[in-house]
């Protein structure tokens, strides 16, 4: 009687790895039937290489030369800051 509620417990156990493995495969089989995605469209290259011309050559805001910076006292900010003590 041991013997048969094991082999119970054993068919049990196997059918239950049997069934995960089925639903496994209809899984994967669900996703290889899924049509493919679009690719995305094509980049032209065309002008990759080319060099813009001036009007587009315009630095970012960040980038432009601005206006020196003055402080309270009227003293331009720059780089070096004299403090004496």
């Amino acid at each position: 009687m041991n013997q048969d509620a094991a082999r119970l417990d054993q068919s049990e156990s196997q059918l239950s790895r049997d069934r995960e493995a089925l639903a496994q495969n209809q899984r994967e089989s669900t996703r290889a039937t899924r049509p493919a995605p679009e690719p995305a469209p094509a980049v032209n290259l065309n002008r990759a290489i080319e060099n813009p011309s001036r009007a587009e050559q315009v630095l970012p805001g960040l980038l432009a030369a601005s206006r020196p910076q003055v402080n309270a006292l009227g003293q331009t900010i720059g780089k070096f800051i004299n403090t004496t003590a």
